[in-house]
């Protein structure tokens, strides 16, 4: 498949494009249920980019949805964190870190992470929409992680 027809033409430099092509493919990957080579495809992708980067935390954030989707949780916890203490400011990897310690049982976690995820909402290139969604969805697990912690299950 040729991923350039995906893409509108002329936004991207054929550098970036390179770049961002084990990307792309371990996302067509994904969907063929081809997860090992998809995951092959990220770590490609994730030494491509530098760190801090915006890519790499998108290829962290791949990465993390394709260990949930496999059940590897403890991985995807780690490859989240990966991120995040690389200094990932979306708002996914807090939201997903803080779900995931929630189904675990382990509510200070839970509420760690919501907490960071809400300030990370200050420097993210959210939209107004997009802030409102993630506002709403940790305020959310705040209330979960509340409850799970007054309930002695954390």
């Amino acid at each position: 498949m040729d991923f350039r027809q995906l893409v509108p033409q002329g936004k991207f430099s054929e550098e970036t494009f390179k770049t961002l092509s084990p990307v792309f493919q371990g996302e067509a990957l994904v969907k063929e249920g081809r997860y090992e080579e998809a995951e092959t495809k990220y770590l490609e992708a994730l030494r491509s980019f530098p760190k801090g980067s915006g890519g790499r935390f998108l290829v962290y954030n791949k990465l993390g949805v394709l260990y949930e989707r496999l059940n590897q949780i403890d991985r995807a916890i780690k490859i989240y964190e990966k991120g995040v203490g690389e200094g990932s400011i979306t708002p996914f990897s807090y939201q997903r870190l803080s779900c995931l310690h929630l189904d675990a049982g382990r509510p200070g976690k839970a509420l760690e992470y919501c907490r960071r995820g809400i300030k990370s909402l200050k420097k993210a290139n959210t939209n107004l929409f997009q802030e409102i969604y993630f506002r709403f969805l940790f305020h959310r697990l705040k209330l979960r992680g509340k409850r799970l912690s007054r309930s002695g299950k954390g």
